[in-house]
């Protein structure tokens, strides 16, 4: 009669997990605001520190691209949340945003890191037309010929 009892719970806590587990793996695993990670995309810091060791960047422009992706963010956040601009409007200032973003990051870089951050851009890119979400690894840079 015991093992009879063992095994009906054991049988329904197996039963229970699986009823549990597909619902929480559907769960967001986004982290939220404030937790490192911005809306699907990197802080900005994390996002400075990624492009120093992908494109060999002093601490003098770590630094600077650190400043330029807090600024962007807090404007682009700025713009999310302003609900008297239409949505069209915004997203279009939201694609101005990220032009200014782009030309401030390569007045920070050398030739040399804008080509490897303009290859880096394109690789995430095709990610996100792949049906990615864009934060695919960088690439290893090119191998010299």
């Amino acid at each position: 009669m015991e093992k009879k009892r063992m095994r009906t719970a054991a049988v329904l806590l197996c039963g229970a997990m699986l009823a549990v587990l597909p619902a929480m793996a559907q769960q967001d695993t986004t982290p939220q605001q404030g937790q490192g990670e911005h809306r699907g995309g990197m802080n900005p810091e994390r996002r400075a520190d990624r492009l120093q060791k992908a494109l060999g960047l002093t601490a003098d422009q770590t630094t600077q691209l650190k400043t330029i992706f807090t600024d962007e963010q807090a404007k682009g956040e700025a713009l999310r949340n302003d609900t008297s601009v239409p949505q069209d409007e915004r997203r279009s200032k939201m694609m101005e945003l990220r032009k200014d973003e782009e030309t401030k990051v390569h007045a920070v870089l050398t030739d040399e890191q804008k080509a490897k951050y303009d290859a880096m851009q394109q690789e995430r890119m095709r990610g996100r037309q792949n049906g990615g979400d864009g934060n695919a690894p960088a690439p290893a840079s090119a191998p010299s010929m």
